[in-house]
């Protein structure tokens, strides 16, 4: 090093002893620990009462921030003093720093709130001049508003209330002053009271339009459920006092030369053969007369020689069978669309339910509403009991299957397990029992006067079963599943589903299409939504014959009692018709 050092120099050994001097660089002295007490100053008062200055921290004990629990009580300088020691890189605000929330104003505590939440008590009590306490309990602000208003905020107040408030605050703006001037201080004087108006002030156009608007709106809620006709309330006897309740008589004379009603069965008409029922062939009359589809038709009892039929038209009608195949009664007396009709044993009378919330018990003779009656639901089906035909069981919208005394008009049993509206109600063992069917895709089977569900058919694979009919040996009931197919139980005591008796291959999906056994229970039948008739053989589950019957929705279909093939049919598209 030393050669390298004295390398390359032409000057003399004297001015190089002089000049060139070797120099020695030194390192700048660091200090590990730098004092960082001297950046404030204090004032400090000795002994004697001289004061001097003395770096603050000298003044005052250094605390962790860690700790927990303190020996002293600490001054305000010291809870609001700064933490030492360098910021954050990325923390520009102490308050953010490394937890000093003590502020000269109190205490920052940090918190999390959704936007929509503060809006909603910023706008809130900005415009009622209440809010919610921050604990969740009670309120800040006016307590007596928020008490009055049950704690409405801005954002939960209607629509109808907004437009309320907002009109009165614009009609407060625009009263008057005294100077002429419209006042829209906060002491503005309250508006005069409206004048009342007197029916007999107004003019005879004014009166008509009044009159016109009063019905209207009572025809409006009348449809809605919300006003009961004759001003009757859910569950009252409505009588059959009504004139408008009337009947119309079609044929020549109601009563023959030998005193015998229209209603009564020709003798000359037997059971055919040996009662071997099989498919008809083909169409042999079409009943024209309704002006809207029909939804339901039945048989009478026994002798089949009358057929009567429920109208979308409001109206039901029977119509001869045997002879002249044509309407004989039409029975006047329901508001809207006939839902079900049902004969008693003997088909003297028969009930009938309606989208008008009525249940009426006719006459079958004389056209005559015997009773009427309503509990303020649409009955979807009904069916009279076959020993007791005073009593009726309606299965309504509401989840409910009621039964009603039709002698005096009185709801004497509910049956309310449901979890859906009733579509179908079928009596068995005599009328000791019988079978409901619901939306809610569940059957239950209920012994007659007991509202307790004695067996509940559910399953996750079922579907809804809004039509049944029970075979004439009692043995079997067949419902109209809407997976397109009809599934079949057995009457027992366990009521257990027959997998081996399933009739398919028709497209029923949407509709309630009315299935029905034939006389000897060897054939079954039931429309479809295509307005096709599909005859299924009993024993073998397969089909026997397929009939393009109706234009529409083939809905519902019945087996004549006496004749082995004769079927009648109804549809939607207003036409019923018989088949041989």
């Amino acid at each position: 090093m030393l050669g390298v050092e004295n390398y390359g120099s032409d000057a003399s050994e004297d001015e190089r002893d002089e000049d060139d001097a070797p120099r020695v660089t030194r390192a700048r002295a660091v200090s590990a620990a730098p004092r960082v007490d001297s950046a404030a100053l204090a004032l400090e008062r000795d002994d004697d009462g001289d004061e001097r200055l003395v770096p603050l921290a000298s003044t005052r004990e250094a605390i962790d921030p860690t700790e927990r629990n303190m020996t002293r009580n600490l001054t305000y300088d010291e809870m609001t003093a700064p933490i030492e020691g360098p910021l954050h890189e990325y923390r520009e605000d102490r308050l953010t720093g490394r937890g000093a929330r003590n502020h000269a104003l109190g205490q920052v505590d940090v918190t999390s709130v959704s936007a929509y939440s503060f809006e909603e008590q910023y706008n809130t009590y900005n415009s009622r001049g209440y809010a919610r306490a921050v604990n969740g309990k009670g309120a800040v602000g006016d307590v007596e508003a928020y008490e009055a208003n049950k704690g409405e905020t801005a954002f939960t107040v209607s629509a109808s209330k907004k437009r309320r408030i907002r009109d009165e605050v614009l009609a407060s703006a625009a009263t008057p002053s005294a100077g002429g001037d419209v006042d829209r201080s906060a002491w503005a004087p309250a508006r005069a009271a409206q004048k009342v108006i007197v029916h007999d002030d107004l003019s005879e156009k004014e009166k008509e339009y009044l009159k016109w608007h009063m019905e209207n709106r009572e025809a409006k809620l009348r449809a809605k459920g919300k006003l009961e006709d004759l001003g009757t309330k859910p569950g009252e006897t409505l009588g059959a006092t009504d004139d408008s309740k009337t009947s119309t008589f079609h044929g020549k004379e109601e009563v023959n030369y030998a005193g015998q009603s229209w209603i009564t069965a020709p003798k000359s008409e037997k059971r055919d053969g040996d009662g071997t029922c099989y498919a008809p062939n083909k169409c042999v009359h079409t009943f024209n007369g309704h002006t809207k589809g029909v939804a339901k038709i039945e048989f009478f009892p026994h002798t089949g020689h009358l057929l009567l039929s429920a109208g979308m038209d409001n109206v039901v009608k029977i119509w001869d069978v045997y002879n002249t195949r044509k309407c004989m009664r039409t029975y006047m007396g329901h508001d809207k669309a006939v839902k079900d009709v049902c004969f008693n044993q003997d088909g003297t009378r028969f009930v009938s339910t309606s989208w008008d919330k009525k249940v009426r018990l006719w006459d079958t003779e004389t056209g005559k509403v015997i009773q009427t009656v309503s509990s303020g639901k649409i009955g979807y089906c009904a069916k009279i009991h076959p020993k007791q035909e005073n009593l009726v069981l309606i299965g309504q919208s509401d989840k409910k299957i009621v039964q009603w005394d039709m002698n005096n008009g009185d709801l004497v049993q509910e049956y309310d397990q449901h979890l859906g509206p009733v579509n179908s109600i079928t009596f068995a063992d005599g009328g000791e029992r019988f079978m409901s069917s619901s939306d809610d895709k569940s059957l239950r089977v209920w012994e007659f006067g007991i509202p307790v569900t004695t067996k509940y058919i559910a399953d996750p694979s079922m579907h809804s079963t809004p039509a049944t009919a029970i075979s004439n040996s009692g043995k079997y009931i067949i419902g109209q599943s809407l997976d397109n197919q009809i599934v079949t139980y057995s009457v027992d005591e366990r009521f257990r589903r027959n997998n081996k008796k399933r009739f398919g291959g028709h497209h029923n999906a949407g509709y309630a299409c009315q299935p029905a056994f034939s006389t000897d229970d060897g054939t079954v039948v039931s429309g479809d939504g295509n307005g096709k008739l599909f005859f299924w053989d009993w024993k073998t589950s397969k089909i026997i014959k397929t009939i393009k019957a109706h234009d529409q929705v083939a809905i519902g279909v019945a087996w004549h009692p006496l004749k082995s093939s004769l079927v009648a049919s109804c549809s939607w598209d207003k036409t019923i018709k018989l088949w041989k």
